[in-house]
């Protein structure tokens, strides 16, 4: 496994990847798998990306002026320019899933409202402790994507180019909210006990997501796609249940983001799921816009 030390991870060139995928080609409701749950999870999920990255950068933001490091200062840009295009390209494909017939805004509505209301009463060092946290889960969400390729199988290929894309990014800038938050603040007990409470609240506000995009539809009330998507969230091999051990390694006196590795996850990426087709800076892509 190949791992970054003494701060040469802060040497990785994190770089948004303008990507153009084919959400108006999704045809089915329950695009993954032919599961109304399944589907439900990634759409609340992806309804939830637009205001929840944008927290994530304000809070980062909050700390710009204070860091020194001039290679952090270079990755926070790429940072805010990977997860500024996450939310553009969720925006598109969210209105692809409300076609379909789910309702994402009603996800994006009630994550905006409690973010505004938490912004009001909570500290800037909370909102950049929070982030650290979800941005830890979310990259390592990534990493079990890419790691399992069975896991989005079955998934309408659009929607899994997305979520690929989306996970590879995550892995690329994991440490970046960590390192501002670590030369800035600097507090790693708050860290830990805030990790505590972030790891809750998201399992049940993507839980509630997931149910709000299932009633949303009229094919909620299906049992077995509930009990097979349960298996696939919790169940052995399943994500969460895959996550515990590295979850844990975020509570470890010597832990940082890249301890353990996933550069390999990136290089993996860009072997076996890169389409140069969809990639906006690729001669593919430009070809085919002139044909």
């Amino acid at each position: 496994m190949e791992t970054l030390t003494n701060k040469a991870h802060q040497k990785l060139e994190i770089k948004p990847r303008q990507m153009d995928f084919a959400f108006g080609s999704l045809k089915d409701l329950k695009y993954f798998d032919n599961n109304i749950y399944k589907s439900s999870f990634i759409a609340g999920l992806s309804a939830a990306f637009p205001p929840g990255e944008g927290e994530f950068l304000d809070s980062v933001k909050l700390y710009r002026d204070q860091i020194t490091n001039p290679d952090l200062k270079r990755q926070v840009k790429g940072f805010i320019g990977q997860e500024g295009h996450h939310s553009h390209q969720h925006k598109i494909v969210n209105k692809e899933l409300d076609r379909l017939g789910f309702n994402t805004d009603k996800v994006d509505k009630l994550l905006h409202k409690m973010i505004n209301s938490r912004v009001k009463r909570l500290s800037n060092k909370f909102r950049l402790a929070h982030t650290v946290c979800a941005e830890h889960i979310t990259a390592l969400m990534g990493e079990h994507i890419i790691n399992q390729p069975d896991f989005l199988k079955n998934m309408e290929a659009p929607m899994k180019d997305l979520m690929l894309w989306h996970a590879v990014e995550e892995v690329e800038h994991k440490s970046v909210a960590y390192d501002v938050y670590m030369e800035c603040v600097g507090d790693r007990a708050y860290l830990n006990k805030t990790m505590k409470f972030a790891i809750l609240a998201l399992h049940f506000r993507l839980t509630r997501y997931m149910f709000m995009m299932a009633f949303s539809t009229k094919y909620w009330w299906n049992l077995k796609d509930l009990a097979s998507t349960l298996k696939w969230m919790f169940g052995k091999g399943g994500m969460w249940r895959s996550l515990r051990k590295p979850y844990k390694a975020f509570y470890s006196d010597d832990f940082h983001p890249w301890r353990d590795g996933g550069l390999e996850l990136i290089e993996k990426w860009q072997k076996d799921y890169y389409h140069p087709i969809q990639d906006k800076s690729s001669d593919e892509y430009l070809r085919a816009k002139v044909a």
